[in-house]
């Protein structure tokens, strides 16, 4: 420690450095000293050990130098200049001198401490254009990043169930101090349903190569907002916190930027990267994983709360930043633990189960459909064409009533163990969605209707290129569509207050698009 004392003493020096600089700003965190000089900056690794990481030697503190060049040139090669060796020449500590080596450091360009996100961030500087930037260089990033044997296994569910349980233990010391029990419950609860409800989702994951030797430490205060977004500072002492699922890495993020009360541009984050990787079952982890993430932060302040090295004034920040992230976490779980019906209905050739199928896909939700439960009743396959006159046979009010009868029942299954569901049907009557409205209250889903609207030419067209369609399920035609819309019950009451239009001549990812900010926003 000694030896790092007179380092540190000389690094505040300008002669100690190549280009003499007139100014030298030290600061440090919880690993390393950093010291910027105006165009460069210098960082020197602390010769600490802790559980998940060792610079306790200078073999060590080199070699994770190189490391963290080398890992971080993935995204900002221009800001990652190299290695320089602290030597000691004519008795005193000089950069890339000819004596001993006494320390390593990582030399990097020194960016505009003013256009660091976390400090825009802060007042509210931060644009969607800035987002929109980040998510076209970070998807290129991870399809390029590695994975494979020896990173997929990061990926798996026991890792998760490991990684949560073990997070609940260690924070049991600051339950009831900065964490009330009943919201650590709910917490809980949300994070075991989700791990027990979407275990399928994770070797998925594995399958789909979204497992990816990534960033690990993707926050606001790693980035910098310059001519182009800067992202630095990736975790490269540990690989474990880098090797994880993409939707993880980028949570860090998203959470991050909720935190500071931005949550239209985390939406926005997710909203991007999925439209730019394709990755539809995207949106069915990131709650998830963002609630992981601020329960990670509430627990490494609440960690910092009770290092005794710290003055009181310390302790109270930290106390008071843990508070804070446990309260994120509890948003994110009560998100989580309050199930969605969403009723896609409207008439005949009004786009309901194109739409109710592509909100199924984007959202991760199961979707129940009329017309298939209609069918599975009697033994038909779905194609099997039903040519009836109006309300009668397969489609008299007696077999309509138990149709609708067997979808709720099929939506309580799901709502029960806390799974939301999209309902697609034409639900013209009332008091079929005032059912759905107690269904609602008896298992404390939040439920909305989406009632799809469009022009009668273009439901002329949609049913006319139905008729020919050899796998189309639904038997609307257009000589039943006026009897179907006269017997079509307004919607009225408690229904109406839940109640959307949609305008399904609208391209459907527009749609799509919408419906997804708004859940986000409301949620």
């Amino acid at each position: 420690m000694r030896d790092q004392e007179i380092i540190l003493q000389a690094m505040l020096r300008p002669e100690t450095y190549p280009e003499v600089p007139q100014r030298i700003t030290h600061f440090q965190t919880y690993l390393s000293h950093v010291f910027l000089t105006g165009k460069k900056a210098y960082k020197i690794k602390k010769p600490v050990t802790l559980d998940f990481l060792n610079f306790s030697t200078l073999a060590r503190r080199c070699y994770f130098c190189h490391q963290e060049v080398a890992l971080n040139r993935r995204l900002s090669p221009e800001i990652y200049l190299g290695v320089v060796r602290i030597t000691l020449d004519q008795g005193r500590p000089v950069l890339n001198g000819q004596g001993p080596v006494l320390e390593y450091a990582v030399e990097m360009k020194e960016m505009p401490q003013e256009r660091m996100m976390n400090r825009l961030l802060m007042e509210n500087r931060v644009q969607q254009k800035d987002i929109r930037a980040l998510v076209r260089i970070l998807a290129p990033f991870y399809r390029r990043a590695r994975t494979g044997k020896g990173i997929d296994a990061f990926g798996r569910i026991r890792v998760w169930i490991k990684n949560t349980e073990e997070n609940f233990s260690e924070t049991r010391p600051y339950v009831g101090r900065l964490l009330s029990e009943s919201r650590d419950k709910r917490i809980m609860k949300g994070t075991r349903d989700f791990l027990k409800n979407e275990k399928d989702l994770f070797p998925k994951r594995i399958r789909d190569g979204f497992i990816r030797d990534g960033h690990g430490d993707l926050h606001s205060a790693n980035i910098c907002l310059d001519d182009k977004p800067l992202i630095y500072d990736c975790l490269e002492f540990n690989h474990r916190f880098r090797y994880t699922d993409i939707a993880c890495d980028l949570a860090f993020l998203a959470m991050d930027l909720d935190f500071f009360g931005r949550s239209d541009l985390s939406h926005l984050l997710e909203q991007e990267y999925v439209r730019l990787s394709g990755d539809h079952d995207f949106p069915r982890l990131f709650g998830f994983y963002k609630a992981y993430r601020a329960y990670v932060r509430a627990k490494v302040h609440a960690f910092s709360a009770d290092n005794p090295e710290a003055t009181a004034g310390e302790k109270k920040a930290e106390r008071g930043l843990a508070r804070k992230y446990f309260q994120l976490a509890f948003t994110y779980a009560r998100k989580d633990l309050a199930p969605r019906i969403w009723v896609v209905f409207g008439l005949m050739g009004s786009g309901k189960t194109t739409l109710a199928k592509a909100l199924g896909e984007a959202l991760g939700w199961p979707v129940i459909s009329s017309d298939l439960l209609r069918k599975s009743g009697p033994g038909l396959s779905p194609q099997a064409r039903q040519w009836e006159p109006f309300e009668q046979g397969l489609y008299s009010r007696s077999v309509s009533r138990r149709t609708y009868k067997g979808l709720r029942e099929k939506a309580k299954d799901f709502l029960i163990q806390g799974r939301s569901v999209i309902l697609d049907g034409s639900f013209k009557r009332q008091e079929e969605r005032l059912a759905l409205l107690r269904l609602a209250g008896k298992t404390g889903a939040r439920i909305r209707f989406l009632q799809c609207r469009t022009p009668l030419s273009l439901i002329r067209k949609r049913l006319r290129e139905r008729s020919r369609d050899p796998q189309a399920v639904s038997d609307g035609r257009w000589e039943l569509f006026h009897l179907q819309r006269k017997d079509f019950d307004p919607v009225t009451g408690p229904v109406r207050s839940a109640l959307e239009l949609i305008n399904t001549s609208r391209p459907l990812e527009q749609n799509i698009r919408c419906l997804l900010r708004k859940f986000h926003e409301q949620a």
